[in-house]
């Protein structure tokens, strides 16, 4: 078997997909990012570009890789650390855009230029505070005694945070202040939901004034512009959107919703998950005390999706038995895929199946290890198949480590189909801008281009068989 290396150097280079639902309405307006002009006096901290890369291992490492425009990047110095301000002005508003952050870097969107959420490198930190990326940071009063300067900083419900280097998504919805006709405040302003990653961090959040600096002042007004912290350190943004503020109501059917929360040990869920549109009947979900999570489709050996988070809302399966009975998981979801991981092809070039023939796949369940990781089992067309997926040593991830016995002949394992799938290293490869994987180069991963984007496969020949992988986000 060929052992995976750790601990190496990552350069990224990003272009992300539009996220999550929030962003289906045609309402929404574009900043656009062909020039700075939407914005007042931009300082030399600020460049476009096409393309921005990351090294997730080196503090502050953040820098144009392509030139061209639709990305701005913020490069701090002693002579120019300058936020960017739009000339828009905004009340009540719904604001979308993708940010990445810089390792140990941090930043911040203040809507009205005055009501700061937090960016930050916050990626796996275990109990997120106020100025971790999400939070809503604090208020500031050098009045205040020693220790309670600061005050009314509200951290994210949870971390949804990716590595630095990598894309994210953050969407916001603000209600401004209220005034009467003196131009008295009658109501604070209040960030209605904040969502990170597609995550629920910040709900119905009164603020009584503006965040500390660099706000741009500390007078309250019913419109104001947004700004990007451009004094802290290297962060970039791209897909800057706004619309009017959409505020749906959420009538939850149960009182109190059943979580599974792994604690001391592995946990492991079998049930019924939606993905991709299909009800999937034949789910184990792992998580990992650490927050790491991943799902497994037992009828086509598919590693089908990972998150990060919390494990497993399961009010729906339990709860009176529920309408569809799903299983819901809770974190930051990067989708894989739900076909099978190994088939038998006609050669390199021949599509890769859906689903297995019910005669061709026989499952034959999964042991457990003294640390409760699971290792599947199953037949197909002859071939046995034992799979592990384990959390990497670093929790950055999961390596998976398959292993064939009696493969048939022209078998293949598909590591990953996506939009987009970039060398970066010769064992590095980038996935939709949303997570990484890395392979050893003397397993000769085959990219190709099909209808719907992109797919890694590995040939598994000889009478045994064994393939590592890990994927990371």
């Amino acid at each position: 078997m060929v052992g995976l290396t750790l601990g190496m150097a990552l350069l990224f280079s990003v272009v992300i997909p539009v996220y999550g639902q929030q962003d289906a309405d045609p309402d929404w307006i574009a900043i656009p990012l062909n020039d700075l002009d939407a914005f007042e006096n931009p300082g030399t901290n600020w460049m476009l570009a096409a393309e921005v890369w990351g090294d997730y291992t080196e503090d502050g490492a953040l820098e144009k890789i392509k030139e061209g425009k639709g990305a701005v990047i913020n490069h701090p110095s002693k002579k120019s650390r300058t936020p960017l301000v739009t000339k828009r002005q905004f009340g009540d508003v719904e604001i979308s855009l993708d940010f990445m952050m810089a390792k140990r870097s941090n930043s911040g969107v203040y809507v009205q230029g005055k009501y700061e959420v937090q960016l930050a490198d916050s990626w796996m930190k275990a109990t997120p505070a106020s100025g971790d990326c999400g939070g809503i940071y604090q208020r500031w009063d050098r009045a205040r005694p020693a220790g309670a300067k600061g005050y009314e900083g509200i951290p994210p419900l949870q971390n949804a945070s990716r590595a630095p280097g990598l894309w994210q998504h953050l969407v916001i919805k603000f209600r401004a202040p209220r005034f009467d006709a003196q131009g008295n405040k009658t109501e604070n302003a209040r960030f209605e939901e904040v969502y990170l990653n597609g995550v629920l961090v910040q709900s119905q959040v009164e603020v009584t004034g503006p965040t500390r600096s660099p706000s741009l002042s500390d007078k309250e007004n019913a419109l104001g512009p947004l700004l990007l912290q451009g004094d802290h350190g290297k962060v970039a943004f791209r897909n800057i959107r706004y619309r009017p503020l959409h505020i749906t109501d959420v009538k939850h059917p149960y009182k109190a919703p059943i979580i599974i929360t792994p604690n001391r040990e592995p946990y492991l869920l079998r049930s019924f998950m939606e993905f991709g549109g299909e009800k999937l009947n034949y789910v184990i979900s792992m998580g990992d005390q650490s927050g790491l999570n991943y799902s497994y489709d037992l009828r086509k050996g598919a590693l089908f999706q990972v998150w990060r988070g919390r494990f497993i809302d399961a009010t729906d399966m339990w709860h009176s038995r529920g309408q569809a009975q799903l299983a819901v998981p809770l974190g930051s979801i990067v989708p894989l895929s739900a076909a099978p991981s190994i088939a038998v092809l006609q050669d390199k070039n021949g599509p890769w199946p859906d689903s297995i023939a019910f005669d061709d796949f026989q499952d034959e369940g999964y042991v457990l290890d003294n640390d409760r990781i699971p290792t599947f089992g199953y037949v197909i067309k002859g071939t046995i198949v034992k799979d592990r997926i384990a959390p990497l040593p670093d929790r950055t991830g999961f390596t998976r480590t398959i292993v064939i016995e009696n493969p048939s002949s022209g078998l293949y394992s598909r590591i990953i189909a996506a939009n987009t799938i970039e060398k970066l290293t010769k064992e590095l490869y980038r996935v939709n801008s949303t997570s990484y994987i890395h392979i050893d180069k003397n397993y000769k991963p085959q990219i190709r281009t099909t209808k719907e984007g992109m797919e890694m496969l590995v040939p598994l020949p000889g009478p045994t068989a064994s393939l590592t992988y890990s994927i990371t986000w």
